[in-house]
């Protein structure tokens, strides 16, 4: 192919679509952009199939290829030395057999291999690509440090399930943060840097974008460092629309700082959780909960017919979570006296597990069905306000709707989620590191709290920049707003607003709540 400095993707798995989708509009302001896709499918295929699902690249033009990603001339063929990044698909799905998958890694491997080889170790493009297996992820890695992301879906989608259990609305935040619609993260040093200025300080020297920490001189990324933090020789981590819009003023955004509430950190509560299915990620999501549940906090995970893998992952990890009372238990969740015997409102979430790989119309429809059945008993036989919330899984965006007609607020768009992130990594390679510690329950991560935790009284009109200083108060960095008026509303983001104009005025209600990074969710 002609073209140069182009995204190149490796493969042509069920990410292909919505990665391309991403970098469609992640190029509207650029010249001449392009996308090359090189798979062992039939050129006519691949092209029939991205005409029909997406009719309109913009000014993003999309070259596919037939033939082997792990053939030197055939990478030559696609200008790998020319282009900016690469993706590397995996072609086995997530609910194929372990010998294919095996098989699917180990041609992972063999591209990153064939890549180097065609470009040389200095100078291969930005390297992103999928395995499924660990032992497969380090050897790549140790292949190129430096120059090789690699992505744990798995992984990252059980820690955000974790985290979105806890955390109302988390769900939908993320969804604003990923991708290239709407805002994305920047790494910005101005001209004559922010040595010797605070932190506290740097984040009202931007108008319209959000500060959410630093990237130090030695690569390091800090999020929501310390409000009295003098900064170094350092870059400043932003969430902006576009690069057009990041402008660092010479004097800070002038806020009357409103009457805030100062840090008052209160003990772990005492949680009852419901994991119902078993998936690639019900390990990763019991593992994880040992990060932030209380002693004498309750799991149970409820599945169809208990096989005998299930037993063995349940038993190891069940060992090390001490103090949290575990049980897995065998029952059909569409029979009614199964659900009415479990009593769901005795559990503070209810975690829907959609089932790996598959037609993913088929996983939404066994979503909704069993969405469905919790819907009806709470209805049916609980006579008081319901407190649990139901979280799941969408494998298709255009079932969301019916989602939230089965009582769901919070839900994950999993495949679309990951293949955001997978074009976000491929335009930047750092926000992988940003990403990794967002999902980590170490530092700060992203929490949607009331209010009324920030501001000793609520006016009627308050600005985003008086906002953020309440927060930074509270040792917290202010990214966005949720309105609960809003919040089943799609038209409006379900009432989130994420990086607003520090002079943007809203007018909040004790119901509503600020987003924030932040080291915990007191």
């Amino acid at each position: 192919v002609a073209e140069n400095n182009h995204t190149l993707i490796l493969g042509f798995g069920d990410r292909v679509l919505e990665i391309i989708r991403e970098l469609v509009i992640a190029n509207e302001s650029e010249k001449k952009p392009a996308v090359v896709v090189l798979s062992e499918r039939e050129k006519d295929e691949m092209d029939d199939f991205l005409r029909e699902r997406l009719p309109d690249t913009k000014n993003t033009r999309v070259v596919t290829r037939s033939g082997s990603t792990s053939s030197i001339h055939m990478l030559r063929r696609v200008n790998a030395t020319g282009a900016k990044s690469v993706v590397i698909l995996n072609d086995a799905a997530i609910d194929a057999g372990d010998d294919e998958k095996t098989l699917a890694d180990a041609r992972v491997l063999k591209t990153i291999l064939a890549l180097i080889s065609c470009t040389g170790e200095d100078n291969a493009p930005p390297i992103i690509a999928e395995f499924h297996y660990r032992n497969m992820r380090n050897l790549a890695k140790n292949i190129l440090p430096g120059k090789i992301s690699l992505i744990d879906e798995h992984s990252i989608l059980a820690r955000l399930m974790v985290q979105t259990s806890r955390v109302s609305g988390l769900a939908q935040v993320y969804d604003n943060l990923v991708g290239f619609e709407g805002c994305e993260f920047y790494f910005y040093k101005p001209q004559g840097g922010i040595k010797g200025l605070k932190y506290s300080e740097v984040i009202f020297r931007f108008a319209d974008c959000s500060v959410l920490g630093l990237r130090m001189s030695d690569g390091t990324i800090k999020l929501n460092p310390s409000p009295g933090s003098v900064c170094g020789d350092d870059e400043v981590i932003l969430l902006a629309e576009d690069d057009s819009m990041i402008k660092f003023l010479k004097e800070p955004v002038a806020v009357n700082p409103p009457e805030a509430k100062g840090y008052l950190p209160h003990p772990k509560s005492v949680e009852n959780q419901l994991i119902v299915g078993w998936s690639g990620k019900t390990s990763t999501i019991l593992a994880e909960y040992r990060n932030y549940l209380a002693k004498g906090s309750k799991i149970d995970v409820i599945v169809p017919e208990i096989a005998e893998y299930m037993k063995r992952e349940f038993a190891s990890i069940q060992k090390k979570q001490a103090g949290i009372k575990m049980r897995l238990i065998e029952g059909d969740i569409h029979s009614p006296a199964t659900i009415v015997k479990l009593k769901p409102e005795q559990y503070d979430n209810v975690i829907i597990l959609s089932a790996d790989g598959g037609d993913s119309e088929l996983r939404d429809s066994e979503t909704i069905a069993t969405l469905l059945q919790f819907r009806n008993y709470f209805k049916t036989s609980v006579r008081n306000d319901v407190r649990t919330q139901l979280i799941t899984e969408v494998a298709d965006s255009e079932n969301i709707e019916v989602i939230q007609e089965a009582g769901v607020k919070d839900f994950l768009i999993s495949n679309q989620f990951v293949s955001k992130i997978y074009a976000q990594v491929s335009e930047e390679p750092d926000v992988l590191t940003i990403y990794a510690d967002l999902f980590s329950e170490e530092g700060s991560e992203v929490y949607v709290k009331p209010v009324s935790r920030f501001l000793s009284k609520i006016p009627e009109n308050i600005t985003f920049g008086e906002l953020c200083a309440a927060a930074i108060k509270r040792n917290e960095t202010c990214f966005g707003v949720r309105l609960r008026s809003e919040e089943t509303d799609i038209t409006k983001h379900f009432g989130i607003y994420v990086n607003p104009p520090k002079s943007r005025v809203f007018s909040l209600t004790e119901n509503d709540w600020l987003i924030t990074l932040s080291e915990d969710d007191t």
